[in-house]
């Protein structure tokens, strides 16, 4: 497991970690991570926004909430928007077709990736559609582009749930 004492050390620890979101949970919580995938649409990119796409470009907008494998205990609600032109035919059919979360499709296909923190995701509305409930009162709220050789290929934004309180030693 990975020592974090707090909120606070919660968000420098992810944002230090090189290694995915999905890892660094199954980490903390000592269990196996999926995704419950609430809804995956395709819907056109807006004049202005942060993954330097022209506006109507297809984007796959994905809502999900990370879960352990055997506790079932939502952890992570996040929300995509995910440039499928940009990204191998594969990932996109394994994305469409399971319950794995992204960051673990991006490392077993071995494509490698940065990320940029965001104040706000520029021309991309958080919906919150399924997740509402589960994030009025989360732990950390982050917003991040991720790249890949340097091109924008998504942008996440992720509600830390207080279902990771007890993974928070007192430390």
């Amino acid at each position: 497991m990975v020592p974090v004492p707090n909120r606070s050390v919660l968000r420098a620890a992810l944002e230090s970690t090189g290694d995915t979101v999905t890892n660094f949970l199954e980490q903390l919580v000592g269990e196996s991570i999926d995704a419950q995938v609430h809804h995956q649409d395709i819907a056109r990119a807006p004049s202005s926004n942060d993954l330097q796409v022209v506006e109507g470009e297809p984007l796959l907008q994905r809502a999900a909430t990370l879960c352990g494998h055997k506790s079932g205990s939502p952890y992570v609600y996040a929300e995509s928007a995910i440039v499928t032109s940009r990204l191998p035919a594969r990932f996109i059919l394994r994305l469409q077709s399971g319950n794995e979360p992204i960051g673990r499709i991006l490392d077993e296909m071995g494509i490698a990736v940065t990320r940029k923190h965001l104040a706000e995701p520029h021309g991309f509305a958080v919906s919150r559609r399924e997740g509402a409930t589960k994030v009025s009162d989360s732990l950390l709220v982050r917003t991040y582009r991720i790249e890949s050789e340097r091109i924008p290929v998504m942008v996440i934004t992720e509600w830390f749930l207080k279902t990771l309180s007890p993974f928070l030693s007192s430390a």
